[in-house]
C-alpha cells in the first residue's frame, strides 16, 4: 500500500489534489482512499489531505501518521509545520520549491523532489499572485518522481474532476512532470534555531491560542519585496495594510514586520509606482 500526505494551505487545492490522484490511481485499476483533515477552516491556514492506492480492498479507517510520499504545496509551509514528521525510512518529500530548506530534517535514505509550482502555476493563469493553485502542477510531479499514477491517467481525472480550466490545469500537470527535479543529496540536520521560534499551527482546533501568540504570518504564501529605489514615500503601503505589517523608517521609507504580515498583497495593489513584489515564502 502506497499512503500520501499532502501540506497545503487553504485555497490551494490539497484536498481536491488527493481526491484526483484517487480517482486517476481508480482509473489505472487501483483501490483508493481519499480525505481531508481540516483544522482552522480559513483560507491560507494549514490543510493536511490524505491518499491510500493499494492492490486490494482498503480496510483501513484511519488518518496517515507515517505516510510514504509527503507532498507539501506550499513553500513556506516547513517553517511552521513538521511536513516530514512520521515520513518512512527511504520515502518520498516532494516540495513546491526551488531549493530544499536549510531547516530540512529526512529520515535515513530519504528522497526530495522540487518543482517551481508557483511559477508554472501563474504561467497557466491558475489562480492569482497571491494564492497560486498548485495542486495539478503537483500531481504532475508526483506522476513523475513516484510512479504511483501514470500521467496518461492523471490528465484523465483532471477532465473528469476539475471544473474550470481543464486544458489549462492539464497542461500545468504536463509542466510540472517534465520539470520535477530529484535533489542529489539530502539536506544536513536542521541548525540550532536562533531567537525565538515562529508559532505551529496543530492539527485541533486553536480558538484557546491568542493571536498574539498565533499571528496570521503563518498563513501566508507570498510575502512582499519592496524596491526602496522606486519609492515615492507616499505611505499608501502602510496607509492600507490590514495587519500593521508596514514600518516607516527614520526617511520616511516603507519596511515589512513579517511577524505580522499575512501576504495578502493589498501593499502590492496599491502601490501608486508599483515598486512592490510578492514573492514566494521560503522555509
Amino acid at each position: 500500500m502506497t499512503e500520501i500526505r499532502f501540506h497545503g494551505r487553504g485555497g490551494q487545492g490539497a484536498v481536491v489534489a488527493s481526491e484526483i490522484l484517487a480517482h486517476a490511481a481508480f482509473r489505472e485499476g487501483h483501490w483508493v482512499q481519499s480525505f481531508p483533515f481540516f483544522g482552522v477552516e480559513r483560507r491560507g491556514s494549514p490543510v493536511t489531505a490524505y491518499a491510500r492506492v493499494e492492490e486490494h480492498p482498503i480496510l483501513l479507517r484511519t488518518s496517515i501518521q507515517q505516510p510514504e510520499i509527503v507532498v507539501v504545496l506550499d513553500p513556506g509551509l516547513p517553517r511552521v509545520v513538521p511536513v516530514t514528521e512520521g515520513l518512512r525510512e527511504g520515502g518520498l518529500l516532494l516540495l513546491n520549491a526551488t531549493h530544499p530548506p536549510a531547516s530540512l530534517s529526512l529520515p535515513p535514505r530519504a528522497r526530495v523532489a522540487l518543482v517551481d509550482a508557483n511559477r508554472i502555476a501563474l504561467a497557466h493563469r491558475l489562480g492569482s499572485r497571491t494564492m497560486p493553485i498548485v495542486n495539478t502542477v503537483m500531481l504532475g510531479a508526483l506522476a513523475k518522481v513516484s510512479g504511483v499514477v501514470g500521467l496518461p491517467a492523471l490528465l484523465g481525472a483532471i477532465g473528469e474532476n476539475v471544473p474550470v480550466k481543464v486544458p489549462e490545469n492539464q497542461e500545468a500537470a504536463s509542466e510540472g512532470f517534465a520539470q520535477v527535479a530529484l535533489e542529489p543529496g539530502i539536506p544536513g540536520p536542521a541548525p540550532a534555531p536562533q531567537g525565538p521560534a515562529p508559532p505551529v499551527i496543530p492539527e485541533a482546533p486553536v480558538a484557546t491560542i491568542p493571536s498574539s501568540t498565533l499571528h496570521t504570518s503563518t498563513w501566508r504564501t507570498l510575502v512582499p519585496s519592496i524596491h526602496l529605489d522606486g519609492c515615492t514615500r507616499c505611505e499608501f503601503c502602510w496607509k492600507f495594510c490590514p495587519d500593521d505589517a508596514i514600518g516607516l523608517d527614520e526617511q520616511g521609507f516603507p519596511h515589512v514586520r513579517e511577524a505580522y504580515c499575512k501576504g495578502c498583497g493589498i501593499c502590492a495593489e496599491e502601490c501608486p509606482p508599483k515598486v512592490i513584489d510578492m514573492v514566494p515564502e521560503v522555509a
